[in-house]
Order: structure tokens, then C-alpha cells, then sequence
């Protein structure tokens, strides 16, 4: 990026050495409408912008535009809202800041299944979910657990993008038969669909779907984009690594844990590039980090390590960040209990869980790390989890299809 020059230390001639401090000139707002905006980029929660939205008509007219939101939240990500279970959200629980907002999604369907269109003998499987949106794929109903054996099979299913929210969706194009034969049964490893940002930052309602397929020899990544139609593409790599899990977006990189080697693959969602970045050789599971945004577009690493070692038995969090090809340990905080997992991370926050259950409830503990300041708080009780859910309060929410 580029730099300011560093001020000159050299006396300034014909100049008072220390001149008064002057104010920069007041931004000059040319409608109502740009002040108000203004105004409300500085409301800093998600539930602080519902209220403002509520109190009148014009205010809700400004807070609901497209543009409008798009630059909120480009200055104020969306929060982490919950956990969805088989589409039920288990809310942000007081007094966690994200329970306020949370609130608002009580009783909504997120499995999607009570909008979808039906077919004899089929159902919908959830397979991700990104930005308010849930991808699915059409799955025998007799049988749904044969699609995480078979993956394959995706290639050939009914596959909708939908807004939970405003009971919305999109059914893809088929994949082009020229497409599936790049990815032959017999030679498929793995399958992964997942939702990635739209490739027209201007357009809030783009989106891609992607299905990275990895071969023995090289790896496949088709693309629908819905600012083609949903026309599907394809990208093929020539590398090949072991198997790949943890899947993460991060500065606009898709981020992969290969345990052989020990790397993490990145896909940049611009460029449609692979790179990878070594890890620490000590790294056990994917289970046991997550990859964050640090500053300056840098990566960051939450780690959990067991607590057996230590005195008190609790577990501890350490974060690391690169810096001339190696992870270099910058923090350390004692989490709460003696083991943890990592569950993901969504909305400014890593959502941890406890590796055991409460004996009065037989629920798991779940609590939220802030990624910038490290802070450790509670963030609700729940069963084992699934995707993590981040958006604004739905009366926030413009249709994302």
C-alpha cells in the first residue's frame, strides 16, 4: 500500500517551529440526505440503526437503500447473530453485545425447506451458508446422508441459492455436461459447494456458487456467477495436495487446512489463483484454529491449546501472525474451561465451544473471541452446532435475492 512520506525534520524557514494546529474544513453536505447518511455511517451496533430505521418513514427510506447498506457495512460488519442447528438458530444469549440483535430473528425457518419447491421423492440438504445466504442441493428423500458418501452426485442435483430472511430464492442452471466430465466419478476424491461474494462489488445482490473438486491428479473449480445468469465455468489446477478442511474467507481468499503437507490453500475469489502459506509444524487439527483478518490486510491465527499442561488446567488461546515466512506468537489469553474447539468465525467474532457438556442441561458452552481486541465473553448454550450466522436485524435487511 502505498505510504505517507515521513514529515520533514528539517526547521521550517520563515515559520513559528510550532504552528498552531488548524481544523480540517467541515464536510460539505449538499442534501438533507447526505447529512443524514452521514449521521448514521457513526451509529456503531446493528441495533442502534433498527431503532433510528424505526422512528420515521424517510429515515427508514435512507437506512434500507442498497448503497446505503453496502457502505455500512463495508465500515460496520454485520454481527454474529447465532448458531444455526439443522436450520434453527441458537441466538447470541445476554448480555452478549450480538444478543439485541439476535432477538430479532426469533422463529425464523432458516432450513428454507417451507419456501422451496418440492419434488416427489426428493428433499433439500443445506450446504452452506454466507451473507444471509443459504445454498442447498435436491437430495433423495429417502436417503439424504448418501450425498456426504456420494458427493458426486452433486454435479447432477437441483442446487437453490436463498434468502432466509425475505423467503426468497434462485435455482441454478444445470451444470454443463462438458463440466461434469472434467470431474469423472471414478477419479473424484472430494467435492465441496460453497457460496462466495459476487464478482460485482457494485451490485449487492451478486453471488457465485463454487464446487472445488479434487481429483488424484489436480483440482476443479466450476463457478456460477449471478451476474452471468448462473452460467457455469471452469478452472483447473494443476497442484495437488492432500485432503482439505476448515474452509474460510479471509481478505477476500478462500483459506483451506492441508495436513499433507502441513499447508494453508488459499483461492483468491478475484483472480481465481491458488497459493498456499506454511503452517506451524505444530498444528494438530483443523479443528484447533481458525485463520482471522488481522490489520493491513495481514492474516491471523487463533489457536487453541489444550489446557492439560497448565497449572490450573485451563485451556489457552494463542494468537500469531506471519512475518517473513513464519507464524510468530503475539498474544496469549486463558480461555474458561480445559477443552475447547473451534466452531468458526462470522461477524468480527471466532465462535468457540466446549468439548464437554453441562451435566444439568446436556448443552455445550459456546464463546465468542473478538477478533481485534481478544476479548473472551459467553455467548450461549446449544447443542453441537453448525454454520455461524452474522447479518443485520431483518427490518435492516434489503431482499439479497
Amino acid at each position: 500500500k502505498n505510504r505517507s512520506p515521513n514529515p520533514s525534520t528539517e526547521p521550517l524557514q520563515g515559520r513559528s517551529p510550532n504552528p498552531p494546529p488548524t481544523m480540517a474544513p467541515p464536510p460539505i453536505f449538499r442534501t438533507q440526505d447526505e447529512l443524514l447518511e452521514e449521521i448514521f455511517f457513526r451509529l456503531t451496533t446493528a441495533a442502534d440503526l433498527a431503532s433510528a430505521s424505526a422512528a420515521c418513514a424517510p429515515f427508514r427510506r435512507l437506512i434500507t437503500d442498497h448503497g446505503f447498506l453496502r457502505r455500512y457495512r463495508a465500515l460496520h460488519p454485520p454481527p454474529l447473530i447465532g448458531v444455526l442447528d439443522n436450520g434453527t438458530l441458537v441466538p447470541a444469549q445476554p448480555p452478549h453485545p450480538s444478543a439485541v440483535a439476535a432477538r430479532a430473528f426469533a422463529g425464523f425457518d432458516f432450513s428454507c425447506k417451507s419456501f422451496l419447491p418440492t419434488k416427489s421423492g426428493r428433499a433439500w440438504l443445506q450446504l452452506d451458508f454466507l451473507d444471509g445466504r443459504a445454498l442447498l442441493a435436491g437430495v433423495l428423500e429417502s436417503d439424504p446422508a448418501a450425498m456426504v458418501l456420494n458427493r458426486h452426485q452433486l454435479l447432477f442435483s437441483d442446487i437453490a441459492v436463498c434468502d432466509p430472511v425475505h423467503r426468497r430464492y434462485v435455482l441454478l442452471p444445470a451444470v454443463p455436461c462438458e463440466l461434469t466430465a472434467l470431474v469423472p466419478k471414478h477419479d473424484l476424491l472430494h467435492l465441496e459447494a460453497f457460496l462466495a461474494p459476487g464478482d460485482d462489488e457494485e451490485d449487492p445482490l451478486s453471488f457465485r456458487v463454487m464446487c472445488l473438486a479434487q481429483r488424484r491428479s489436480n483440482r476443479v473449480l466450476l463457478v456460477s456467477s449471478s451476474s452471468l445468469g448462473g452460467q457455469w465455468h471452469s478452472f483447473t489446477f494443476d497442484q495437488h495436495q492432500g485432503g482439505l478442511f476448515g474452509r474460510q474467507l479471509v481478505h477476500g481468499y478462500f483459506c483451506w487446512y492441508s495436513p499433507f503437507p502441513k499447508k494453508l490453500l488459499l483461492l483468491d475469489i478475484h483472480s481465481i489463483e491458488l497459493s498456499a502459506v506454511s503452517l506451524p509444524p505444530e498444528l494438530r487439527e483443523s479443528y484447533g484454529f481458525v485463520i482471522v483478518e488481522a490489520a493491513q490486510g495481514m492474516l491471523g491465527m487463533l489457536t487453541i491449546v489444550d489446557g492439560g499442561d497448565n497449572e490450573d488446567g485451563r485451556a489457552l488461546l494463542k494468537y500469531s501472525i506471519p512475518r517473513n515466512n513464519q507464524w510468530h506468537l503475539e498474544k496469549f489469553i486463558l480461555l474458561p474451561v480445559e477443552h475447547m474447539y473451534m466452531l468458526g468465525v462470522a461477524g468480527g467474532y471466532a465462535l468457540l465451544a466446549t468439548d464437554c457438556t453441562t451435566p444439568s442441561q446436556g448443552k455445550r458452552r459456546f464463546f465468542s473471541v473478538d477478533v481485534k481486541t481478544l476479548q473472551v465473553e459467553l455467548f450461549g448454550e446449544g447443542s453441537l452446532g453448525g454454520e455461524l450466522y452474522s447479518g443485520f436485524p431483518p427490518s435492516l435487511c434489503a431482499p439479497t435475492i
